[in-house]
């Protein structure tokens, strides 16, 4: 049996066979009705010819969007998907390469050293001699079409399930995704400045001296800065949440029970958690540095206030292990992101498979996302029985039409030869 991440008619192929025999015997009936003068059976031929044409064009409306989105519009959007998370998957790793050069103590590429964080990675892809730049465009692009997924996302509330309440859709399905892609936005943003900076200028940007120390200087960014704390607090409880419950697995096409290399679906779901528990670990030392800012003003200095904060375990031997575990785990996770886009489902299905906006399998209740072929194939074929259908309900029409003309025609020459006997 196919698994299907939407829901699909629950009509079996044994109610479609005993539907299909009534059919002959109903116009059998018909035809009997006719012949005793009853006409009232053309009358609900018309009507329920009528109501099954309203009936279907309700229905193409309804089904119209697949996890929030136009069916229209599927493969752009999982076109932008695949792409954006393997740009994402990119920084990840590369920031976790960062981690384990800085805990070795190797120098990296354009004064990257020491800025394990978004902006270190930018930083070391432009350092690279004669193709720096030139990985830096393709970066940007490869946000920017993560960052357009991700605000689609939103909008359009890929993933709101029926079994959920409205606020929790509207956290998980709505304001996450909005803030995700805000984030990217200000990365896109870095890496179109380095690309027209000289080397000492990419640094700079990279750099952030003044945030948060500058922040702890007025009431307004003290509260500022527990506002970001707390947000990475939750940040850290989403990611751990994703690493200890799975719940990402049921967006993977690993979640089908009859995926066929079980071994295959182990891998990348441990892969994923692991890299969940990474970005945990990150959002968690980010939250602390912010708190600890609170305490005590100490500006980041050259680097980003997220290296600073991974910076801040690399004095001691258990720091250093952590750290080492952190850098793995973040490298996991940039393979288990570009495996995304071979393994995911888009658009993002509802974790139950009921979709909140009622009718979502598609027309027909097939799923274009998993097989194109064959819902190509699907549709042709309902088409062709729609129009089949429709010919028939005419051609019916007609041969009771017809009949009925021929039986008013026998009652007049009955009635006429009547007349003539008994005038």
């Amino acid at each position: 049996m196919r698994f299907s991440p939407f829901k699909f008619s629950k009509r079996s192929i044994h109610e479609e066979n005993e539907i299909s025999n009534e059919k002959p015997q109903q116009a059998t009936t018909d035809n009997v009705d006719l012949e005793r003068g009853d006409t009232s059976s053309l009358d609900n031929v018309s009507s329920d010819s009528d109501a099954s044409d309203q009936n279907q064009q309700e229905q193409k409306e309804r089904s119209r969007w697949i996890g929030g989105v136009s069916t229209k519009h599927r493969k752009i959007v999982r076109i932008f998907g695949q792409i954006g998370f393997c740009a994402k998957g990119m920084v990840y790793g590369i920031i976790g390469v960062l981690i384990l050069t800085n805990v070795s103590g190797q120098e990296t590429p354009n004064n990257s050293t020491g800025n394990e964080s978004p902006q270190g990675a930018f930083l070391l892809l432009g350092g690279i001699p004669g193709i720096g730049r030139p990985l830096l465009i393709v970066m940007a692009i490869g946000l920017l079409t993560y960052i357009i997924w991700r605000l689609w996302e939103s909008f359009t509330g890929q993933g709101s399930d029926a079994s959920f309440s409205k606020k929790k859709n509207f956290f998980r399905y709505r304001l996450s995704p909005f803030v995700s892609g805000l984030v990217y936005i200000a990365y896109t943003y870095y890496i179109m400045k380095m690309i027209f900076e000289t080397p000492e200028q990419q640094q700079l940007t990279a750099s952030n001296k003044q945030f948060p120390a500058s922040w702890a200087n007025s009431k307004i960014g003290m509260a500022g800065l527990g506002i970001v704390g707390i947000a990475f607090i939750i940040g850290t409880i989403t990611q751990l949440i994703n690493c200890i419950g799975g719940g990402f697995i049921s967006d993977l096409r690993t979640s089908e029970p009859d995926f066929p290399r079980k071994w295959e679906a182990v891998i990348v779901h441990t892969a994923g958690r692991i890299g969940f528990f990474a970005r945990g670990a990150v959002f968690c030392m980010v939250s602390a540095f912010m708190w600890k800012t609170l305490k005590d003003p100490v500006p980041s200095g050259n680097v980003s206030v997220v290296a600073k904060s991974i910076s801040s375990l690399n004095t001691n031997g258990g720091g250093k292990f952590f750290l080492v575990v952190v850098g793995v785990g973040l490298v996991i996770y940039g393979v288990f992101a570009i495996s995304n886009a071979y393994y995911k489902y888009f658009p993002t299905p509802p974790p139950s498979r009921q979709p909140e906006r009622g009718v979502e399998a598609g027309e027909g209740h097939y799923d274009p996302d998993r097989n194109p072929q064959e819902a190509a194939d699907e549709q042709k074929r309902m088409k062709k029985e729609k129009k089949q259908s429709r010919q028939d309900a005419k051609d019916r029409l007609k041969a009771h039409e017809s009949h009925l003309s021929n039986l008013r025609k026998s009652m007049q020459q009955s009635a006429a030869s009547e007349n003539q006997m008994f005038p």
